[in-house]
């Protein structure tokens, strides 16, 4: 009788024990895979402020694009405020003229070499004045001046006392920049690829799909372009197809919280479509 009895809750106990691991089992196989997060391209036109009509042909393309515009150019507001209200996720920064190695040429109101950090911060704070729309600041030219990692730490003291963010357009191997924004906890972006360095129709194309590469294979890209009539024929063309690359086009605010909060699969596949890859954007 003993024996029955403990047989009898063994085996109760069993039932109840398997039935527990399959339901478990059920509602794991139920759970869904959490998606990849969705690759990212951050657009960039530099160089804005001087002509209009370039100017209004960059802000009306399609999609969240972020416009460097030169402070004190004869267009400088008019862009700005135009760029601000065409759509909420178009954003304005200023594009910041700062020295050059071979003191090249770099407009008016720039940072250089012979200023001192009195100077250098008014400099600054007249150019930041002089765009109230912008939500950040990125580097004209610049090859000498953010090299220096005393200039840089003048530059990013002063911007830590706004809500600006910096680009670095990555002009030298050896901008001192990113080290200088890391210390003052100063969000940034870094230029992945210049689009149109060579104004080629062609060389735009590689360039861009590059850049689509690059976002795929390491979640996000930023890319760099400016006004001219080539770069804006091809973009019109190509960013309306960008969804079918499984990119998101994002402003430079949206690129730094996706720099900040998300973790990127390096091992995720290239799932670029192969029609975007072989379409012949170039003409």
């Amino acid at each position: 009788m003993y024996k029955q009895t403990v047989k009898a809750v063994l085996l109760s106990f069993i039932t109840v024990f398997s039935a527990s691991l399959m339901a478990q089992s059920t509602s794991m196989m139920a759970q869904p895979t959490p998606p990849l997060p969705t690759p990212s391209l951050a657009i960039i036109i530099d160089d804005l402020g001087n002509n209009l009509a370039s100017g209004r042909r960059a802000v009306n393309l399609p999609g969240a694009i972020t416009y460097a515009i030169l402070p004190h150019t004869p267009q400088a507001i008019e862009l700005a405020t135009y760029a601000n209200n065409i759509d909420i996720n178009k954003e304005v920064i200023i594009h910041m003229p700062m020295e050059a190695v071979g003191h090249k040429h770099i407009g008016p109101g720039g940072l250089n070499m012979h200023q001192d950090q009195e100077d250098f911060i008014h400099t600054l704070q007249a150019a930041i004045k002089a765009l109230p729309q912008a939500k950040g600041l990125s580097n004209h030219m610049g090859s000498q001046l953010t090299s220096q990692p005393d200039r840089m730490r003048w530059l990013m003291a002063e911007l830590s006392k706004t809500p600006f963010y910096f680009i670095d357009s990555k002009t030298t191997d050896n901008s001192a920049a990113m080290q200088a924004a890391d210390e003052q906890q100063i969000p940034y972006l870094v230029r992945d690829i210049f689009l149109d360095h060579d104004r080629d129709p062609a060389a735009i194309d590689r360039a861009y799909k590059k850049a689509l590469a690059l976002a795929i294979r390491s979640g996000s890209a930023v890319l760099i372009a400016h006004p001219y009539p080539s770069t804006l024929d091809y973009l019109e063309t190509a960013l309306p197809k960008l969804r079918q690359a499984g990119i998101v086009l994002v402003n430079a605010s949206q690129a730094i919280a996706q720099k900040n909060h998300h973790q990127v699969n390096s091992d995720k596949p290239l799932l670029i479509s192969k029609a975007i890859l072989t379409s012949d954007n170039s003409h």
